[in-house]
C-alpha cells in the first residue's frame, strides 16, 4: 500500500483582513486632505485621471494605472478640478515583503488586473452593507445573507492580484500589460472598447455588426457568454456613465447632458438613467452635492505662466 506524504503549499502572499473596499465617483472638485494608517492601500484609477500624494512625492495616476500605499506612508487623493474620475481603492493587511518591491511607483495594468478588482468589487457589494462609494466609511459591515464563500474569494481575488503584480515586477523589472486577448476575447474588447469611446453618438445594433463585420448572432453570442448581457445593454451603460461623470463635472444641466448623449429626449434619458441607477438624474446629483460638499476641500488654484 503505497504511503502517501502531505505536501504543505507556500503561500508567501497572505491578505489576513480588509479594512475598505471602494468604487468612487468623485466629483470634479473632489480632494481628500490625507491620511496615513498602518496597512496597504491600493489605488486604481478607472475612468479619467487622479493626483495622488505619497509621502513628499505627488503622482498624476492616469485612467489605467494603479499606485500601492505602504503602510504609514502619508497620502491624499483629488481630482484636477476639470473632470470627474472614478477609482477603486482596497485597503488591506499583509505580511508579504514583496509588496515593498511594486508599491511606491505607477503600475500600468492590463484587463487582468482590470478583471479582478471588478471581480472584488462585485463580491464586496454581495457581502457588505453600505453604498461602496463613501469615500470616509471606515469599517465593512457583513450583510446578513451573503453567497456562499464569498469573503473567501474576496481573499483569493486580492492574493491573485498581488501575486501577479509581483511576478510582473521579479520577472520585467517594470509591471506591463498582461498579453493581449485572443480569438474572441480580443473581438469583445474592442467591440467593448469602441461603444466606450463612442457612448455620446447615436449607435444602433446594426451598426455595430457593420462596424465589425459580424452578424448578429455572433454579436449576441459574443456578449452573453462574456458579459452576460446584450450589446445595446452594455452600449446603454456606458451613456448611463458617461451621463453621471457629465453630472458630476457639473459642466451643463440636464437636458444638454441627454442631447450629449444622443437621447430622444429628456424624457427618455431620465428613464433610462433611473432604470439603471434607481434614481433620476436629479436625485443622483443631489446625492453626489450631499455626500462630497461636507468634507470636500478646496483645490490649489494652478499658477498662472
Amino acid at each position: 500500500m503505497n504511503e502517501y506524504i502531505r505536501t504543505e503549499l507556500k503561500q508567501p502572499v497572505v491578505i489576513e483582513n480588509i479594512i475598505t473596499v471602494h468604487y468612487f465617483e468623485y466629483t470634479k472638485n473632489f480632494a481628500f486632505s490625507g491620511e496615513a494608517h498602518d496597512f496597504w492601500e491600493i489605488v486604481f484609477a478607472d475612468k479619467g485621471d487622479l493626483y495622488i500624494t505619497a509621502g513628499n512625492s505627488e503622482f498624476l495616476l492616469r485612467q489605467g494605472q494603479m499606485f500601492i500605499h505602504r503602510p504609514m506612508e502619508f497620502h491624499n487623493i483629488r481630482c484636477d478640478g476639470k473632470t470627474a474620475s472614478n477609482s477603486v481603492i482596497v485597503t488591506f493587511s499583509c505580511a508579504a515583503a514583496e509588496l515593498f518591491a511594486v508599491a511606491g511607483s505607477i503600475l500600468r495594468c492590463g484587463d487582468e488586473t482590470r478583471d479582478i478588482l471588478a471581480a472584488i468589487i462585485s463580491e464586496a457589494k454581495k457581502t457588505f452593507s453600505g453604498p461602496l462609494g463613501d469615500p470616509y466609511t471606515s469599517r465593512l459591515i457583513r450583510q446578513q445573507n451573503t453567497p456562499f464563500g464569498s469573503e473567501q474569494l474576496i481573499k483569493i481575488y486580492l492574493e491573485r492580484l498581488l501575486i501577479n503584480l509581483i511576478r510582473g515586477k521579479e520577472t520585467s523589472g517594470k509591471i506591463t500589460n498582461l498579453p493581449k486577448a485572443r480569438g474572441d476575447d480580443k473581438r469583445i474588447n474592442e467591440i467593448c472598447s469602441y461603444l466606450e469611446k463612442n457612448c455620446e453618438e447615436d449607435i444602433s445594433f446594426s451598426d455595430i455588426c457593420t462596424k465589425f463585420s459580424l452578424s448578429a448572432s455572433v454579436v449576441k453570442k459574443l456578449f452573453s457568454e462574456k458579459l452576460g448581457c446584450g450589446a445595446m445593454e452594455f452600449f446603454s451603460n456606458c451613456k448611463i456613465e458617461r451621463a453621471k461623470q457629465l453630472i458630476r463635472e457639473d459642466s451643463c444641466n440636464i437636458t444638454e447632458i441627454a442631447e450629449t448623449l444622443s437621447y430622444s429626449s429628456v424624457y427618455y434619458f431620465s428613464r433610462a438613467f433611473k432604470k439603471s441607477t434607481g434614481m433620476t438624474p436629479t436625485e443622483y446629483a443631489a446625492s453626489v452635492k450631499a455626500m462630497y460638499e461636507e468634507h470636500s476641500v478646496p483645490i490649489p488654484a494652478e499658477e498662472e505662466l
